[in-house]
C-alpha cells in the first residue's frame, strides 16, 4: 500500500475511491507541471508576441505618419512646382509674344526705312542695321529741307511755277510756294541751319525775310513775315520757330512765301514738303539735278565715323 495512493470523489450519490500507485502519481505530477510550464511558456510567448505586436504597430504608425508627412510635403512641393511652372510658362508666353511683337516691329521698321529683312541674321545685327540706316536717313531729314514751314497749315494760295502776280498783275515765274495764314501764325525752320539773313529786304519785295543756309548746298527762304524771331548768324534746328506770318513787302494779304534752292538753283518746294521717312526714296526720282548719291555717301561716312567712335568708347 506504500506505493499506492487513493483518491476519493464524493457526490450526492455517494463516494468513490480510486487507487493509484506511486509511479502514476509521479507521472501525474510531472504532467501537471508540464502543463503548467506549457501554459506559463505559452502565456510568456503570448505576452512577448503582444509586446512585439505593440512595437510593430507603433513603428507602423510612425512609418505611416512619416509617409503621410512626406506625402504632404511632396504635395506642397508639387503644388509649388506646378505654380512655378505656370508662372514660368506665363513668362515664357509673354516673352514669346514680346519677341514676336519685336520681330514684327523690326520688320515694320525695316519696311519703313527700305531695308530688306534678312531673317538669317541675328536680331542684334538686324537692329544695328536698322539703327544705322535710320540714323543715316534721320541725318538727311534733319539737314536737308523737308516738311511744311508753317506750324498751322491752312492751305496753299500759290504754287511753284508760272502765274499772274496778285499785286502787279504781270505774268511771272513764281519760285516758291505761298502758304495761307493769319498774322502771327508760327513759321518754322524746315531743316537745321545757320541764319544767313534776317531783316527787312525791300529790293526783293519779300519784306521781313529770313534765309537759312543748310548743309550740302541747300537754302530756304521765308518771306513777308510780320515778326522775325532769329538774328543773322544764329544756328536753328529743324522745327524751331523762327518768325510769324505777315504781309510785309509786296503782298496782297497775310501769307508765307517759301523757297528751296540748291547751289543757287531754285527748286520746286513741293517734293521737299512731302518728303518724310515713310517715302524717303521718292524724292530721289522727283527732284533732278541734286547729286543724291554723293550726299548719301557723305552721310554714310559720317555715320560710320560715329559708329567707330562708339565702338572705341565701348572697348574702353
Amino acid at each position: 500500500m506504500k506505493d499506492q495512493f487513493t483518491i476519493t470523489i464524493s457526490d450526492v450519490h455517494g463516494s468513490r475511491n480510486f487507487s493509484f500507485n506511486q509511479l502514476v502519481r509521479k507521472f501525474a505530477l510531472f504532467f501537471i507541471l508540464f502543463i503548467f510550464v506549457l501554459l506559463a511558456g505559452g502565456a510568456g510567448v503570448i505576452w512577448w508576441l503582444n509586446q512585439e505586436t505593440v512595437k510593430i504597430e507603433h513603428r507602423r504608425i510612425q512609418a505611416q505618419d512619416k509617409y503621410l508627412s512626406m506625402l504632404e510635403k511632396n504635395k506642397q512641393d508639387y503644388a509649388l512646382l506646378k505654380s512655378e511652372k505656370h508662372r514660368l510658362q506665363g513668362d515664357l508666353d509673354n516673352k514669346s509674344k514680346q519677341i514676336q511683337f519685336l520681330d514684327q516691329t523690326l520688320q515694320g521698321l525695316e519696311d519703313l526705312i527700305g531695308v530688306k529683312p534678312d531673317e538669317e541674321l541675328p536680331v542684334q545685327d538686324r537692329v544695328k542695321i536698322v539703327q544705322l540706316t535710320t540714323l543715316e536717313k534721320q541725318i538727311m531729314l534733319e539737314d536737308i529741307p523737308n516738311g511744311r514751314p508753317v506750324g498751322k497749315f491752312q492751305g496753299v494760295s500759290s504754287s511753284f511755277g508760272w502765274r499772274i502776280h496778285p499785286v502787279t498783275g504781270q505774268r511771272e515765274f513764281h519760285r516758291g510756294i505761298d502758304y495761307r495764314g493769319k498774322i502771327g501764325d508760327p513759321v518754322v525752320a524746315t531743316a537745321n541751319g545757320t541764319v544767313e539773313y534776317a531783316g527787312y529786304h525791300k529790293k526783293s519785295g519779300y519784306g521781313n525775310l529770313i534765309i537759312l543756309d543748310h548743309k550740302d548746298g541747300f537754302r530756304t527762304l521765308y518771306g513777308h513775315m510780320s515778326k522775325l524771331l532769329v538774328k543773322t548768324g544764329e544756328y536753328v534746328h529743324k522745327g524751331e520757330r523762327i518768325g510769324e506770318i505777315g504781309s510785309t513787302g509786296l503782298s496782297s494779304g497775310p501769307h508765307l512765301h517759301y523757297e528751296v534752292s540748291f547751289v543757287q538753283r531754285k527748286l520746286n518746294p513741293a517734293p521737299f514738303v512731302d518728303w518724310r521717312l515713310q517715302n524717303y526714296d521718292l524724292i530721289f526720282t522727283r527732284v533732278k539735278g541734286v547729286p543724291w548719291g554723293s550726299l548719301s555717301q557723305a552721310v554714310q561716312k559720317r555715320v560710320q565715323e560715329v559708329e567707330k567712335q562708339l565702338s572705341l568708347r565701348d572697348v574702353k
